[in-house]
């Protein structure tokens, strides 16, 4: 059975949630921080887990004044979908562009970036796919300021990550942007905690 966030963790009484909210965002900032990759001067990827999803359900139901057991479920169910797995990572992509005048022009200048990324591990690779939206069928050919993303490890690249004498590195090719960046310390330890699941 496919994991799934916890839907009776979902606070619904914003009252009660607000009393909560800036102590919950401190702890879950914290635990980001640990777990965002920049990569080169415009991309960054945030691995997501349970409690990073968790928290982005439950700033949805807040944000939207969602009460209905019917849209909260709705919400838990689009998110459940970048949970990470013993074989996959999870990662929010996005392109940060400094210029709003020029946001459309760099993103068609990294049209397809999202389709162009990896983990390289010990002379493994683990490609990234793109993770449609729910309403979505399929990959979008169109690059936006923000991707969700899945890298697949197999068996070999999935031992090569758990050994800490294997380098990893994420990796990014595209004609109009190449990148790398290491994957160490405790991003690399937080990460190993979602493939041991």
């Amino acid at each position: 059975m496919p994991q799934t966030l916890d839907r009776d963790r979902v606070i619904t009484d914003r009252q009660a949630y607000t009393e909560r909210r800036p102590e919950l965002r401190r702890e879950v900032m914290a635990l980001r921080a640990t777990r965002r990759v920049k990569l080169g001067d415009q991309l960054v990827l945030e691995f997501e887990n349970a409690d990073t999803l968790q928290y982005q359900v439950q700033e949805m139901v807040y944000a939207e004044g969602l009460t209905e057991a019917a849209d909260v479920a709705h919400e838990v169910d689009s998110y459940s979908r970048l949970l990470p797995s013993s074989h996959e990572l999870c990662a929010t992509l996005f392109i940060e562009l400094d210029e709003v005048a020029t946001v459309r022009e760099e993103l068609s200048r990294l049209t397809g970036v999202q389709h162009h990324l990896w983990i390289e591990v010990g002379g493994h690779r683990a490609p990234a796919q793109e993770l449609p939206g729910p309403d979505e069928d399929g990959p979008s050919e169109a690059t936006y300021s923000v991707h969700f993303l899945r890298f697949h490890f197999d068996d070999a690249a999935r031992d090569a990550f758990r050994d800490p004498e294997a380098p990893a590195e994420l990796v990014v090719e595209h004609a109009e942007y190449a990148e790398s960046v290491p994957l160490a310390g405790a991003t690399r330890l937080s990460l190993l905690a979602d493939l041991s699941l």
